[in-house]
This record gives C-alpha cells, structure tokens and sequence, in this order.
C-alpha cells in the first residue's frame, strides 16, 4: 500500500498521520506543542506513528506561517522557539524520505479542494482560526502559494494600523483580535466568566481595544511627532 507521512505543525498541536492515495487515514496521534525542544517532540510523534504501520514513501509538512520555501525554514509567530528553523531538513534527516513543506492553511485549503467543501471548485479561499489565523488559496485548481509560501496569510492582515502591537511586530493583525485565544482573552476582559474546568492558560496577557483615531494607543511619540510636523 503506498502512503506517505502527513505533519501538521501549529501552536497549540503537533499532529502525524500515514494517509493513502485515497485521502483516507491509516494511522494518526497527535502531542501538545512544547514551548521549547519541539523537534524532539516532533521525532517521537513520527516515531509513534510510524512503528508498525506500512512504509511512507515520503514525508509532507503543514506549519504555521511565516515560512520560506526556497530554505524550507520556519518562524511560526506561535511557536517562539522557531525563528528561520529549518523544519524541512531536519524531518528529512530523520525520515530519510523525500520532504515537501508548505503553510498549515495552505494544505487545509488544497484537502478541502481535493476531497472537502471545495470539491468541483475551481478556485477557494480556506482560512484557520486556531491559535493563530492563516489562510491558503488555491486558483484555478491549483495552490497559490506565492514567493515565500505566505500567500493568502490573512492573520497578519492589518485591520487598523494604529491597533495593538502583533506577536508578529505589526499593529492592528486581524489574527491579534481573532484568533482563538485572542478573542477569549477579549472575552474575559469584557467581564466573561469561564464555566469550571475550562482552560484559559493559552489567553495572551493584554486585552485588545478599539483605539481611536485621534488618540491611537501605544504608538511611538516619535510618529506622532512626525506627523504634526506634516
């Protein structure tokens, strides 16, 4: 039976499957994702899934983004360990296997293209809302996956250029006001209460509010300067 090993890589999750040419899951497990050593955690994952089960003919990884596909390094703005790591040769050092990389959203968007809601569509936009946002497009039956890989990156969209400083270092994200733990941590600070044993240990510390216009919040006095100048 041919097969090949599927990795998912995000913030919250790792994730491992053998999937056959039918789209159909042989084997799966899945970790949390460690603040720090997550290759290590990554290499027992694939170890797990892939003793005893039949033989991958190659290795496809889906991580948060940003990414680089010419040097199949990542730095998932999520996973603070990974800043220019290089995921693809560490997996095919450890596989030996042929590896392909490309963003987490872009192969959901490609799945549901393939076997999912976009069956028979030319064309589909897909977006994730999980730790963080991402987003894949596929055009004309194809992924469009842009320069880099980041193409359809909708998370670090900026929705308001004087908003909240990002994880990723841009102001005013669409994934700073949307993703999951984001939007619990708005909702805690508009005075939501948790039913008991729901987890709130992923929630960022600060709270994003709508800033206004005339008096932006956090922005650096050396801009405002500039434009009073102007």
């Amino acid at each position: 039976m041919n097969c090949v090993l599927a990795i998912d890589i995000g913030g919250t999750k790792l994730a491992a499957a053998l999937v056959d040419e039918e789209g159909s899951i042989l084997r799966s497990a899945t970790r949390p994702t460690p603040r720090t050593e997550v290759m290590s955690a990554l290499a027992a994952l694939i170890a797990e899934v892939t003793a005893g089960g039949p033989a991958p003919q190659a290795v496809g990884i889906g991580c948060a983004g940003p990414l680089d596909l010419a040097t199949g390094t990542v730095s998932p703005v999520n996973m603070p360990s990974w800043r220019g790591f290089p995921l693809r040769d560490e997996v095919h050092k450890l596989t030996g296997l042929p590896t392909l990389l490309a963003g987490d959203a872009q192969c959901f968007a490609l799945g549901e293209h393939w076997l999912g809601a976009g069956r028979g569509c030319s064309s589909l936009l897909g977006i994730v809302v999980s730790t963080g946002i991402g987003g894949g497009l596929v055009i004309e039956g194809a992924p469009l996956l842009g320069p880099t890989g980041n193409a359809g990156h909708v998370g670090h969209m900026s929705i308001d250029p004087y908003g909240e400083r990002c994880e990723c270092g841009g102001r005013g994200c669409v994934e700073r006001y949307a993703s999951g733990p984001n939007m619990t941590r708005w909702a805690l600070d508009s005075g939501w209460s948790p039913s008991p044993g729901t987890s709130t240990t992923a929630v960022p510390e600060k709270a994003p509010r709508p800033c206004s216009r005339r008096e932006p919040r956090g922005r650096d006095p050396s801009e405002q300067a500039r434009e009073r100048e102007h």
